[in-house]
């Protein structure tokens, strides 16, 4: 395992870095070229309901058979927003699955083709090895993990997978957009000259919060409101940052950084319905070809919010979200003009095309650096030290709690403080 994923032999794509990853050519998809492909979604909350609508949109013969979620209630509300996809949405009760253990059973189905796996991030390294077991093609939303642990657990499977000839798609879903993809071949092309620097953000206002419920126990609280907790989220910069560090690093080719160097810590979410997680963080990346990446994010209401990324060259300079470039002086001198489909449905569109086609998809290589990439700029924040790759590979941090049980007592994790808390 250590020799996948150091930083010397971890995945480095060439100037047409493929928004798709790695294509395994297989003989599994040549009878599903005009079949149904039957699809179960596990993880019900938005963002579940959101993927299992965009996997719909992307073929008209799939069809939902399947759902899971911890809660029961959820899976009412996610059949009930499927509503208008009619017959291809009609989910029998018999495959309608809550607790724990939920996943397991959508896994022991034979008929479902394809799992979209949308719990909190603490779950995916479970859910993934249990689908790759199971021979399932895998729809996984980032990050893909929230330690190292977990995250060398994701790379194993990610080989497996290849091995097996599944389908792996991560959810980092700007790779799948046409404007962001035009806009790298540019870069790549020499248009912005030798590139220089990377400044990038995700500046944001608060998000939700569910105040604790008489009846909530320690465990179904933070499972709740999962966000506020390093062990469920990775905390906002590896659940929500992780966007622009994964975009950073394909403009980089995917090389993995020298070190991460940050800062952050609470300055208005600071009351314990916000569990113990941060709502800033201010990043440095060094890599070894010499360049200095620079990362904020933040999640405070009230506040302007900014989601941007920046790549410096000598010749100009590349506005990725806007998907131009200008020169020196400010000039724009290329900008995107084309068309492009949902980057949502993108998603799915290439992991049943790859199935179909025989040709399967996997972008894990890459989705793994972005996760782990996100989880040393967390763990640098929280300790106030400067973390190399190699103590990250080398991290002993599992954060995986004792038990499984909606009803156990949980401990709220104090708040993390540079200086003091450890690296582990």
């Amino acid at each position: 395992m250590d020799q996948i994923i150091n930083r010397r032999n971890f995945v480095k794509a060439g100037a047409a870095v493929s928004a798709l990853g790695t294509f395994t050519n297989t003989t599994f998809g040549q009878d599903k070229a005009n079949s149904t492909l039957n699809v179960a979604l596990i993880g019900c909350g938005g963002r579940g309901r959101g993927a299992a609508a965009n996997a719909l949109n992307a073929d008209p013969n799939v069809k939902l058979v399947a759902i899971a979620d911890v809660f029961p209630e959820r899976l009412d509300i996610a059949v009930n927003s499927l509503k208008n996809y009619g017959h291809r949405a009609k989910i029998e009760t018999k495959n309608m699955f809550s607790g724990f253990d939920a996943y397991q059973k959508v896994m022991d189905l034979k008929e479902v083709d394809i799992v979209i796996l949308t719990t909190p991030p603490h779950f995916r390294p479970q859910h993934i090895e249990a689908a790759v077991n199971a021979g399932k093609h895998i729809f996984a939303e980032k990050p893909l993990a929230i330690d190292v642990a977990g995250c060398k657990k994701v790379m194993d499977s990610v080989q497996k997978c290849k091995a097996k000839g599944l389908t792996f798609v991560a959810g980092f879903c700007y790779r799948f957009d046409k404007k962001k993809q035009e806009t790298i071949a540019k870069i790549n092309s020499g248009a912005i000259g030798r590139m220089t620097n990377i400044q990038c953000s995700y500046n944001t206002g608060g998000l939700w919060m569910y105040p604790r419920q008489a009846n909530w126990g320690d465990m179904e609280w933070q499972m709740r409101n999962w966000l506020y907790f390093t062990w469920l989220s990775g905390d906002h910069i590896v659940e929500q940052g992780i966007h622009n560090i994964d975009k950073m690093g394909w403009a980089l080719g995917d090389i993995t950084p020298e070190y991460a160097y940050g800062m952050g810590g609470r300055q208005s979410r600071v009351g314990e319905d916000y569990g113990h997680v941060y709502d800033h963080f201010s990043i440095q990346y060094k890599f070894a070809n010499g360049i200095y990446t620079n990362f904020t994010c933040r999640q405070q209401k009230g506040t302007d919010a900014s989601v941007s990324d920046i790549i410096v060259g000598t010749d100009g300079y590349a506005d990725l979200m806007k998907h131009r470039i200008y020169d020196n002086e400010g000039k724009v001198v290329w900008r995107y003009k084309g068309g492009a489909m949902n980057m949502y449905d993108a998603e799915h569109v290439e992991l049943i095309k790859g199935i179909r086609n025989g040709k399967v998809v996997n972008n894990g290589d890459y989705a793994c650096n972005s996760t782990a990439m996100g989880i040393m700029a967390r763990m640098s924040a929280y300790t106030g030290k400067k973390v190399t790759w190699d103590m990250l590979m080398n991290s002993k941090e599992d954060l995986t709690p004792k038990a499984y049980d909606l009803n156990a007592s949980l401990d709220l994790p104090e708040v993390a403080q540079p200086g003091i808390t450890p690296f582990v």
